[in-house]
């Protein structure tokens, strides 16, 4: 009844199905299997074994599948709220990706306009030079002064908004480029440390206890006759064999893409942009500097 009991639960399962065909089972998949067959050839000594499968083997099994249970939803709601912050993360770096090109389109917009402001400055300068002033009428000296004066107003107010763009877009370009490694470390410390750190949690304990349990099996088998020492030995090196390690490395490999770390994200130019690093000027010092300490201590967390 026990083996059948266990054998109707894994029988439809896909690894029972592909039992004969791949025998490369973790290392406990197996131990249940052998611990299987080994029940079914002695099922004639229940009798002598029933007391210490009850009030032993069982209730070690039991307490093992529900801390695995409990151990597996727990690392799950810890893998989602990671997931979570994950995203956050790279929404964050959208964001202030979208805001840096917004700028800088800014940036470039008003030192269009200035330019051309100086361009007619010029032309109005060189206007006057060729015109000789005490030639022309007093009424006609008032109308070019206050042009000129027009052009200059309008030329400082360009340079005025022009300088206001290139701080923003400095501001949010350095914005963007420290964002941009936070994100790049999170990712990196996502896929090489916390996953492997949530692997181990979900099977934490898992394998000792697994092994505390058939060894106790595996103390009463003994007592029984020779005749069963062959299928004991055979599970006893399945027990030794017990290995979280290579467990994890084993199910790592089946699904590579799902631990494997992607690119990092990589700067992206916009619109001819070509500085890819931090600018450090005064007007952004201090404010840099503690953007950088603010995302410091937010990736030591």
């Amino acid at each position: 009844k026990l083996a059948e009991r266990f054998s109707s639960k894994i029988r439809s399962s896909r690894e029972h199905q592909q039992f004969k065909k791949d025998q490369h089972l973790l290392s406990s998949v197996n131990c249940w299997y052998l611990l299987l067959n080994q029940t079914r050839r002695e099922s004639r000594d229940h009798a002598t074994l029933g007391d210490i499968y009850t009030n032993n083997v069982i209730v070690r099994l039991t307490q093992i599948s529900e801390d695995v249970i409990r151990l597996f939803k727990k690392s799950k709601e810890i893998g989602i709220q990671m997931h979570e912050e994950l995203v956050k993360v790279t929404n964050e770096l959208y964001t202030v990706m979208k805001t840096y090109h917004m700028y800088h389109t800014e940036s470039i917009s008003a030192e269009s306009k200035l330019k051309d402001a100086e361009k007619q400055e010029e032309k109005q300068f060189s206007k006057s030079g060729d015109l000789n002033v005490n030639l022309l009428r007093h009424e006609d000296r008032q109308p070019r002064r206050s042009s000129v004066r027009k052009i200059e107003k309008m030329k400082e107010k360009r340079q005025a908004k022009y300088s206001e763009n290139k701080l923003k877009s400095i501001k949010a370009r350095n914005e963007y480029l420290l964002t941009l490694e936070a994100t790049n470390a999170s990712t990196f410390k996502y896929y090489i440390h916390d996953l492997s750190d949530l692997i181990d949690c979900c099977d934490l304990g898992y394998h000792a206890s697994l092994n505390r349990a058939l060894r106790t099996y595996l103390s009463a088998e003994y007592n029984l006759e020779t005749s069963r020492h062959e299928g004991l030995d055979i599970i006893e090196n399945a027990v030794d064999s017990l290995d979280p390690r290579s467990d994890r490395q084993r199910f790592m490999e089946l699904f590579p893409t799902a631990f494997c770390p992607p690119a990092k994200f990589d700067f992206q130019p916009h619109m001819g942009d070509e500085v890819c690093q931090i600018s450090v000027q005064p007007p952004v010092n201090g404010e840099l500097i503690q953007r950088f300490q603010q995302l410091q201590s937010r990736l030591a967390t």
